[in-house]
């Protein structure tokens, strides 16, 4: 019995002393998730932009052809 006990002590710190030299895999996918987030975050600044763009170009061309249609 008293055998049984020392092993499973000398296998735990054996275990315990290899997770620590052993990489993380959790830190990189969550260095992962967050070049993801970031990447999607510039992606939905830019079609943002993009649109507001275009909905002033949109609302200025539709003033305009109010504005000629009223003159005629």
């Amino acid at each position: 019995m008293i055998y049984a006990g020392i092993t499973v002590i000398v296998v735990a710190i054996v275990l315990l002393i290899l997770s620590l030299f052993m990489k993380d895999r959790i830190d990189d996918l969550e260095n992962q998730v967050e070049q993801l987030s970031i990447s999607n975050m510039q992606d939905t600044y830019q079609l943002k932009k993009k649109i507001k763009v275009l909905e002033e170009e949109i609302l200025s061309d539709g003033f305009q052809d109010h504005a000629s249609s009223l003159k005629k």
